[in-house]
């Protein structure tokens, strides 16, 4: 369309122009500014703008243009003088001139945002004061249009003057908080071309001209061999002034040519068309250093600043009446760019002198545009090496690097080359463990650094094996042991509530009803940050009310005994794009909130929308108690936020294996390292000899075994994530003792003897405990980790060998399918045995005890006996067991009676006698035993303080010890076929010849064909004793009944087992039926083939005398004392030289017979048949000498 514009001149002038209509639209997208504007020919705009005393609010490209930091309680003078405005203007291309008639313009604002405003105008840029248009305008709550002309009261008539720019500020004030925003919205109506769609600004006026030249001349952009160029190697290009063609120091990214009348190249004025100025939207401006204008070659114009907006002016650049002009414009380019973006130079505006040139038919002469197609203009950068871009932070062992690392394929200017696209880059240093990584436009990122040793100063080298590069040095702290976590899945131990109550599940994600709670990941789409878990904390349109914040509150946790403690949790945000999106934190130290709250992501800043990340929080050294407070707000049905992994761990700093290396410096746990904490990474630690440690640590690669007699005592916690085992064999246990807490599962594979022979009802089996337990170990989790566990069928029902004791029946329980869910139960005993022959190990996974809690036992309709066990991975003391729970037993059973594999010869009892004489005797881990209960039931207590350690087996004989003369014993064996019993008999000055509570206990159960017991010596009255214990008098004075049960027939023996009596003492078998004595003291064994069965007590007595009483004689040493049996008679034979008198005592001291010797004959007779038959004392004095000897007389 070509315009003609004459001037005629007669005493006035004539102006032609325009008619009223919209002239400007300008936007309202968010940013700094300026924003777009669309024009009508011969008028160019600028967009919004702010005043030096507002602030962007929002995010780039928020749909409405958002500004903040208005001065709070301010009036409009405050807010000229604090520059609370936002500005635009329009200008009349040369030549021309505007008039603006009348402005339309929409608003709104939040409840803090500034409620009065006004728009004032100038023409000077406000060199001077502006005109007010209107009085002030009150906004309120709603979105409103204003129009300026219905406010004014008329068309406002604003002319810009020829070739002028009118500018207008609108002044807002009366916010009542620093975060108070206008906002200026859209109106889809107003738009004047596809330019700017959704304005928020109209101007409505006229342009008009006084010249008569025309109005058709252009700008094209064309493309020739100078421009424009491919891939440009921008280093060739770095002259920052004096740009050449010639001297090739300057790229030509763009010819231009002036076209006088436009495309026909025809006008109807006389005159060429000059260009003055002209102005340029640069695209990516930024990796520019300089732009010049070359009039053929030689440089015309030049600009050594260069912004989205650059302008030359000056020039005199012309094209002939109906001809053209070809100008070029060249470039240099900064040492920073940015790979592949393309320079386009797009013409926004351009001038002509008022007179002697034709007129650009637009203000932006056309708006031409350099090309970009394909690789036109691009800049290209070429690597030569890989630098890191996120360096590596300092972190600890077996942490994962965050944030991650990354390497950047670079040139010598450290610019990225994006068409880096690589495979297998190695990535070494220190203890990292070894790890490729792929490079995707020239970015790779490291999200797998693990180091497995502590280090200072360390470095990463990346290499791919053409481009290399080194990280900054980053130190490697200790490992970290945890100390609470919570993942919303297998870690909930960091407990947490909310301020708002918890709604939502996978349907209501997304679906715009809001979610706020636990979530699976794979229903939180879009949110999948790789670091998240199975289950996260999702949150989804949130908000009920504006800008409300949501709270979770992580509970406080004590820290005192941790040294370098920190908090980590991982964090993804998609879609916060406005201000009410915001994720922050605050941490609550010793139960107070400390600092601030800190922004983890503002959606008022944080451009693009969306983040993740892992946040690291270093807690002040010497706090007692850490919480941590993590809020959010989100009211938009897109944005979404998830959270995961709340952790809580200190440095660890203590004795550290690995699998490689064992213990780090040669210091593995001793008997010695009690004090000190211990932690196995990965491997397998096997514990050597009896160890003590404070804290220990299994983390989840890593495992640690006790083997046989062996112990670990963990003065402090155990952590347990990996694997900790226990082993056992017949006769051989480890130990573990947790003196704090325990956390994590064990396994404890304990000995169990094999099942008895087909028929047998007494011999083999065994009676043990779950010396580990947990909710999981039910009676189906055991008999499927056990095979060797034996089954069949009772009664048609298919049984196990494995059950509890039943007092009420008098008989071992045999589970069945039934029994599944039934828990294994600590203090609890069970019969079972296993297939094997000699026996296996029995798998028993469950929680340690660390203080384990009472049983109730029960006098049953049958029986006083309980069959109950150990409940500790470790011996527990005998001594300490009894004191704990002698006043629970039924006084004549009290003790631990235990199952040797064999019942025929007895239980073993161990009652206060056996532990008195046995001070470290002990009781196996896992092992299962007897006790009776007191009339009404009695509780059954395992003090954490009887646990300890040991190697021995429980219950097995031989192993009796003799750590002081307070105490001594005597064990009796019976064995007649193949069958063998035992009794024992304890001397101590705790008991008496009767009964005495927890040293005397009776037999467990009926009495077999078979064998051997005592009775009381006082106050008999049938019991049947186990164990008997009687003061040491008894070594010379007593005689202890014995009951004997025996099959005809069959020879029997009797002999001594064991003996810690002193060697003076002797014991005597005597037999009051036959009238005779065995010495079993000297080794002798009592032998007898009864004709009938034995039963009872009253034929058999232990004897006991002493051969000390010889001790000390003088002069009588050659006399010899003996008895006769018939007739009953004492003979005293040899020379006596002086009188002397012979004295007859019985074994408990009392004076029987007394006689004088005379020195006459060497043979002297005492008649004996009033003494009855047993053991006595002949005493023989004389002047200077005596002498004692014992007799038996039968």
């Amino acid at each position: 369309m070509k315009h003609t514009y004459f001037i005629l001149v007669c005493l006035i002038s004539i102006t032609f122009g325009f008619a009223q209509a919209p002239i400007t639209t300008i936007d309202r997208l968010n940013g700094p500014g300026p924003t777009a504007t669309d024009n009508v020919a011969s008028v160019s705009s600028i967009g919004l703008t702010r005043g030096a005393g507002l602030n962007q609010s929002g995010l780039d490209g928020s749909p409405a243009f958002i500004s903040n930091n208005f001065t709070n309680n301010a009036d409009l003078a405050t807010a000229q003088a604090n520059d609370d405005y936002l500005e635009w203007s329009v200008t009349a291309n040369t030549a021309f001139e505007v008039t603006v008639d009348d402005i339309d313009i929409k608003l709104n604002r939040n409840l803090n945002g500034p409620n009065n405003w006004q728009i004032f105008w100038s023409t000077d840029g406000f060199a001077t004061a502006g005109n007010p248009i209107a009085a002030p305008q009150t906004l309120g709550a709603n979105t409103t249009i204003f129009n300026l002309a219905s406010i004014n009261g008329g068309n406002l008539g604003i002319t810009s003057g020829a070739s002028g720019t009118i500018t207008f500020r609108l002044y807002a004030w009366g916010a009542i908080a620093n975060n108070g925003r206008l906002n200026v919205v859209k109106q889809n109506a107003w738009s004047i071309s596809p330019a700017v769609p959704e304005p928020g600004i109209r101007l409505i006026g006229s342009t008009a001209t006084a010249s008569s030249n025309s109005a058709d001349s252009d700008i094209i952009s064309s493309s020739t061999i100078l421009a424009p160029l491919q891939n440009i190697p921008y280093t060739a290009f770095s002259a920052t002034s004096g740009l050449s063609i010639i001297a090739a120091n300057a790229a030509v990214i763009g010819e231009f040519t002036i076209r006088d009348g436009g495309s026909d190249l025809t006008d109807s004025d006389t005159d060429g068309t000059t260009l003055s100025s002209i102005q340029f939207e640069v695209l990516n401006s930024e990796n520019i250093a300089a732009l010049a204008i070359f009039d053929g070659f030689t440089n015309v114009a030049e600009v050594t600043t260069v912004t989205p907006l650059t302008s030359f002016n000056g020039l005199s650049l012309t094209a002939p009446d109906d001809n053209s002009k070809i100008f070029f414009v060249a470039a240099t380019f900064k040492s920073t760019v940015t790979d592949n973006e393309q320079v386009q130079l797009t013409v926004n505006n351009v001038t002509s002198p008022a007179s002697g040139s034709s007129l650009f038919e637009a203000s932006d002469a056309g708006g031409t545009a350099t090309s970009i197609a394909g690789d036109d203009n691009r800049i290209e950068v070429n690597a030569n090496r890989f630098d890191f871009g996120q360096q590596p932070t300092d972190g600890n062992e077996l942490e994962l690097i965050t944030p991650f690392p990354t390497v950047l394929a670079v040139d010598a200017n450290g610019n990225q080359d994006l068409d880096q696209n690589l495979t297998g880059i190695t990535v070494i240093g220190g203890s990292v463990v070894p790890e490729t990584y792929d490079m995707t436009n020239g970015l790779a990122i490291l999200d797998n650094v693990v180091f497995t040793s502590s280090e200072t100063g360390v470095t990463l080298s990346a290499n791919s094996g053409v481009l290399s590069g080194v990280s900054a040095p980053f130190n490697i702290g200790g490992p970290l042991i945890n100390i609470a976590q919570q993942n919303f899945d297998t870690e909930t131990g960091w407990t947490y509530t909310s301020s708002l109550a918890l709604f939502g599940d996978a349907t209501s994600w997304a679906n715009n009803t809001g979610h706020f709670n636990e979530i699976a990941l794979a229903d939180s789409a879009p949110l999948d940050f790789q670091l998240f878990d199975t289950e996260i904390f999702g949150e989804n349109n949130v908000n009920n009310t504006p800008n409300s914040f949501r709270t979770l509150t992580f509970s406080n946790i004590d820290v005192s005994d941790s040294n370098d403690v920190i908090i980590f949790f991982d964090w993804q945000v998609s879609g916060y794009q406005i201000n009410s999106n915001d994720l922050q934190y605050r941490l609550v130290i010793d139960g107070a909130v400390s600092g601030p709250w800190v922004f983890v992501f503002d959606g008022n800043i944080n451009n693009p929308n969306d983040g993740q990340g892992r946040v690291r929080i270093d807690i002040p050294d010497g706090s007692t108690s850490v919480g941590l407070l993590v809020r959010l707000r989100n009211n938009l049905t897109m944005g979404y936020a998830g959270l995961d992994n709340f952790r809580l761990a200190s440095a660890f700093n203590g004795l550290i294996y690995t699998d490689a290396g064992g213990w780090r410096n040669n210091i593995s746990p001793d008997a010695t390292t009690g004090a000190l904490d211990a932690l196995v990474i990965d491997g397998t630690y096997n514990v050597s000899g009896n160890v003590q440690i404070n804290d220990f640590t299994i983390l989840a690669d890593a495992a640690t075994s006790i083997p046989v007699a062996t112990s670990l005592t963990v003065n402090g916690n155990l952590t347990t994530l990996g694997v900790l085992e226990l082993n056992s064999v017949s006769d051989t246990y480890s130990s573990l003792i947790v003196n704090g807490t325990s956390t994590g599962e064990v396994t404890y594979f304990r000995h169990v003897n094999q099942i008895a022979d087909t028929g047998a009802v007494t011999g083999q089996n065994d009676l043990i405990a779950p010396p580990v337990t947990s909710v999981s170990q039910d009676f189906l989790a055991f008999r499927n980790a056990n095979p060797d566990l034996p089954s069949g069928t009772i009664g048609g029902v298919p049984s196990f060998l494995f059950g509890p004791f039943d007092n009420t029946s008098n008989t071992y329980v045999n589970y069945t399918a039934s029994n599944d869910l039934d828990p294994l139960e600590a203090g609890i005993g069970y019969r079972t045995a296993s297939t094997q022959i000699g026996g296996s190990t029995f798998t028993f996974t469950g929680d340690v005890e660390t203080n384990a809690s009472p049983v109730t036992i029960t006098r049953g309709t049958s029986t006083a006996f309980n069959l109950i066990g150990n409940p500790y991975p470790s011996y527990i003391s005998l001594s300490g067991f009894l004191a704990a729970n002698n006043s629970e037993f039924d006084p004549l059973t009290s003790g631990v009676y235990g199952y040797d594999g064999d019942a025929t010869d007895g239980f073993v009892i161990w009652n206060q006698a056996h532990s008195d004489a046995n001070p470290n005797a002990k009781i196996a881990p896992g092992q299962g035993f007897f006790v009776s209960s007191k009339v009404g039931g009695g509780t059954i207590s395992f003090p954490a303080s009887i646990r300890t350690s040991g190697t021995a087996d429980d219950f097995i004989p031989g192993r009796m010890a003799d750590p002081e003369t307070y105490i001594k014993h005597l064990k009796l064996k019976l064995e007649q076929d193949e069958n063998i019993y035992f009794t024992d008999v304890y001397f101590t000055d705790n008991a008496s010849l009767g009964m005495d509570s927890g040293y005397d206990s009776a037999l467990f159960g009926e009495l077999p064909q078979v064998a051997l017991y005592s009775s009381l010596v006082e106050g008999h009255s049938g019991e049947r004793l186990g164990v008997q214990s009687v003061d040491f008098n008894a070594t010379t004075n007593v005689s202890i009944p014995l009951g004997l049960h025996a099959e005809p027939g069959q020879e029997l023996s009797i002999s001594i087992n064991e003996s810690t009596l002193s060697a003076d003492t002797e014991v005597y078998l005597e037999d009051r039926l036959n009238n005779t004595f065995t010495l079993l003291s000297d080794g002798a064994i009592f032998s007898l083939t009864p004709n009938a069965a034995l039963s009872g007590t009253g034929r058999y007595y232990l004897t006991f005398s002493s051969n000390q009483l010889g001790v000390g004689e003088t002069g009588l040493s050659n006399v010899r004392v003996t008895a006769q049996s018939n007739p009953k008679t004492i003979t005293i034979s040899g020379t006596l030289n002086t009188e002397t008198k012979a004295e007859v005592y019985d074994i408990q001291g009392r004076l029987m017979l007394q006689q004088q010797l005379s020195t006459d004959t060497t043979l002297h007779t005492i008649d004996a048949s009033n003494l009855t038959g047993g053991i006595y004392i002949v005493n023989l004095q004389s002047e200077g000498a005596e002498h004692s000897q014992k007799v038996i007389i039968r």
